[in-house]
């Protein structure tokens, strides 16, 4: 039998620390792509927050990244501390706004690291996503308390699996020497197949 993925913030870290700066950005903004639809999808039930300005604040990272300017980029994105006011509060709650608040908290610390490349920065937002997949699938097996050994059982999860995978994958894409821009449009392709929560195509 194959152990399972785990999540391992040391190793993470040490992993982005041996980067580029744009290297870990394209880490982080893969993070927060697979919690965009689960957003979108709370922001949709609530019509709360704003489901147009989230999913181009993401794109233009993500076009930054293609297009090797990402200094434009952070010109034309807003300040972290004004993402915040876009939090699910208790009034706006729903099955998805546990995903919602991750993808929020996810995009402010991606914003945060284009101005401060902290390696921290990118494996908190690796972190949300991981928490967000584990959220989902305890809910899934309506788990409210969770013991050892659940969460052994949850880490196996497939929902769960396939987020700590694709996190691997795409820092081993990242670490490859020959790595460029040319690879952003796959990493962000491989999000979008496996978004938290299965909700592809969402909003």
């Amino acid at each position: 039998m194959v152990a399972p993925v785990d999540f391992d913030s040391q190793r993470l870290r040490e992993g982005l620390a041996n980067l580029a700066p744009w290297h870990r950005v394209a880490f982080a903004v893969s993070c927060v792509e697979v919690l965009i639809p689960a957003y979108l999808k709370f922001s949709e039930l609530e019509e709360a927050g704003d489901r147009v300005l989230v999913r181009m604040w993401v794109d233009a990272v993500w076009s930054g990244l293609q297009g090797g300017n990402m200094s434009s980029a952070i010109s034309e994105l807003p300040s972290p501390d004004s993402i915040k006011e876009l939090l699910p509060v208790q009034e706006e709650w729903n099955e998805w706004a546990p995903q919602a608040e991750d993808a929020i908290a996810s995009l402010v610390y991606l914003l945060e690291l284009l101005r401060d490349d902290n390696v921290d920065l990118a494996v908190y937002v690796a972190e949300r996503a991981y928490a967000a997949a584990d959220e989902f699938e305890a809910r899934e097996q309506d788990l409210e308390v969770i013991g050892s050994d659940d969460s052994e059982v949850l880490l196996q999860a497939s929902s769960i699996q396939a987020e700590l995978q694709r996190q691997v994958d795409v820092l081993s894409a990242l670490q490859d020497p020959v790595a460029d821009s040319s690879i952003i449009a796959g990493l962000r392709a491989a999000a979008m197949r496996v978004p938290v929560g299965g909700l592809t195509g969402a909003g």
